[in-house]
């Protein structure tokens, strides 16, 4: 069976004089989360599809976001409701108002590989992306494909968590290169050629 390996690229923004709005986002984006996290909580909501029927026109209405940045805010939302329950916790998590923007594929857009563009409450802002040398060599690998991102802000600084994905490798089947151990208790272990040791040729 195929499994889907995953990583995050951490990239520093040049957020230019796009702050304002990106703080103002961030404040309206996690407000909503909050208010969507509780509604969900009180009501015993943990499936995606009935937490969207519930909260989406309301979450545009009250909070001026955009129909994706809305759900974003209930993917968000239930996430968290799903991983405090799945810990056995009883608290309703609640999300700063600098807390991270979750961003999909509609909500942001690789312009090249020096410029990001984001949802805001003001419609599209872009940004430059400042990589190092292992950052871009992991944006250019066209063996992962890049999924959504996380808007941070940390200490006055704003940073984009980039997801890229990508299917496993399968599994190489043991050829004569490999050797196999089978751990035993008279004879401590035996390998794959049929040679046993016992505790004192161990030592």
């Amino acid at each position: 069976m195929n499994q889907t390996l995953s990583r995050t690229i951490c990239c520093k923004l040049d957020v230019d004089d796009h702050d304002g709005v990106l703080a103002a986002t961030q404040h309206a984006f996690n407000a909503a989360a909050t208010w969507i996290t509780r509604v969900c909580w009180d009501e015993g909501i943990t499936n995606t599809n009935t937490a969207h029927h519930r909260v989406y026109g309301e979450t545009r209405l009250n909070f001026g976001l955009g129909a994706q940045l809305a759900v974003c805010a209930r993917a968000k939302a239930v996430e968290a409701i799903k991983a405090i329950k799945a810990k056995k916790r009883d608290t309703c998590p609640t999300f700063g108002s600098r807390g991270s923007i979750r961003y999909d594929a509609r909500t942001h857009r690789l312009m090249g590989l020096d410029r990001i563009s984001l949802n805001t409450l003001r419609g599209r802002v872009v940004c430059r992306l400042v990589l190092g040398a292992r950052q871009y060599a992991m944006l250019v690998d066209s063996s992962w494909e890049i999924g959504g991102a996380d808007l941070v802000w940390r200490d006055g600084v704003y940073y984009l968590h980039v997801t890229q994905s990508r299917e496993a490798p399968s599994e190489v089947e043991p050829d004569g290169g490999m050797l196999g151990v089978d751990l035993g208790i008279v004879n401590l272990a035996t390998d794959s050629d049929g040679e046993t040791f016992s505790g004192a040729r161990v030592k």
